[in-house]
């Protein structure tokens, strides 16, 4: 009965422990994943800043540009 018991217990413990390393895993890949969300929203605001510039050049900027493939 008392190998029973404590087995239970050394059972109980370590889930526990793992369950709670699981769980800081989780909130660190999900911390993660906001900021990759964030980073995401600013690259596309950058790109629209970037599309609305091209789209206020004079014609022949834009038409050198693509001529050039965008390298000075």
């Amino acid at each position: 009965m008392i190998t029973l018991g404590s087995t239970a217990g050394s059972m109980l413990f370590w889930g526990t422990l793992l369950l709670g390393r699981l769980l800081t895993r989780m909130e660190r890949v999900e911390s993660k994943t906001d900021d990759l969300d964030k980073r995401m929203d600013r690259a596309g605001e950058k790109m629209s800043d970037l599309a609305d510039a091209v789209q206020t050049m004079p014609d022949r900027v834009r038409r050198e540009l693509l001529v050039r493939g965008g390298n000075p």
